[in-house]
């Protein structure tokens, strides 16, 4: 198995964030990676793919960015040298495209991570604006992976100890929706079609609302929004299954745009990944086809673990 959708916050990374830029890195996790490691032996996973979700290194000040950037791609670095079961979606220091593509270099050819990681947002952008062009343009060159997850919408309506917390429970698989939206809309997949796009928590609503905007968009003339074969587009990413364990929503998902879009991502050590794996494989049918790709085989062929 290979999961695409897995965190690690240790102490010195939420310390040196706080330290540099003010920013809350939150949960904080237990530095010692052993019983991580011991854990996904025991559950016959492969691989692990580390990322900093939605505590990412996204500051006005360039400088700022970058530190904190290079600071966790190194931690990860050392994390995917102590066990070859992890490995690690690099960060960038957005919303600056030349340091970006600078440290999307570094992560790609000296760190040898797997990928690269981004928010759906950054600093007030969307990952449609125009002054990404450069950086999709190199890892478009370079066929690279892309995981996309949500930044963190906060909930200011509900405080304290009982907090619904509706930012992370809906806020990020909105921002999944409206970012997945922008970049197939915007023409930006279709511009750079050999970058893999891995959409966090499956594209949030995009499943069940798509229609709504294709429709509305006729409704209003904006014939100009669909021009680009947005549909298409959405058809040619894939999705990670941290959205729900609700077997009716992920088969939903599968029958709108493919089990073979889907990948498997638990959001570890929120759940245990080996827990995880045991609710996708109880959603009715899929084949021992279907659900080898979702649990390993469609990842693998992206070159994730190689």
């Amino acid at each position: 198995m290979i999961d695409v959708h897995a965190h690690w916050f240790p102490p010195a990374l939420t310390q040196e964030f706080d330290r540099v830029a003010g920013k809350k890195v939150w949960p904080e996790h237990s530095p010692e990676l052993i019983p991580r490691v011991e854990e996904l032996e025991a559950d016959g996973v492969d691989l692990q793919v580390l990322g900093l979700g939605h505590n990412q290194p996204y500051f006005e000040d360039a400088a700022k960015s970058v530190h904190c950037a290079k600071f966790a791609n190194d931690l990860y670095a050392e994390a995917a040298d102590f066990d070859g079961r992890l490995d690690a979606f690099g960060a960038l220091p957005l919303p600056h495209p030349e340091q970006a593509v600078a440290e999307a270099v570094r992560c790609l050819d000296e760190l040898n991570f797997t990928g690269i990681g981004l928010g759906t947002t950054a600093v007030g952008t969307s990952l449609d604006d125009p002054r990404y062009e450069e950086l999709w343009a190199e890892l478009n060159r370079r066929r690279a992976v892309i995981f996309v997850h949500p930044v963190g919408t906060p909930d200011t309506f509900s405080t304290g100890l009982d907090a619904f917390l509706m930012g992370p429970k809906y806020g990020g698989p909105m921002e999944a929706t409206l970012a997945t939206t922008h970049l197939v809309v915007s023409g930006v997949t279709r511009r750079h079609p050999d970058i893999r796009w891995i959409i966090g928590t499956m594209g949030g609503s995009i499943g069940y609302l798509w229609r709504r905007f294709e429709e509305i968009t006729e409704s209003l003339h904006q014939d100009q929004w669909l021009a680009t074969d947005p549909r298409g587009e959405l058809k040619k990413l894939y999705y990670d299954t941290t959205l729900t364990d609700d077997p009716s929503a992920i088969r939903f998902f599968a029958d709108q745009f493919g089990a073979d879009r889907l990948v498997l991502g638990t959001d570890s050590p929120r759940v245990r990944t080996g827990d995880w794996a045991n609710r996708i494989k109880a959603v009715p049918g899929f084949d021992d086809h279907q659900l080898r790709g979702v649990l390993n085989d469609t990842a693998a062929s992206l070159g994730i673990g190689k």
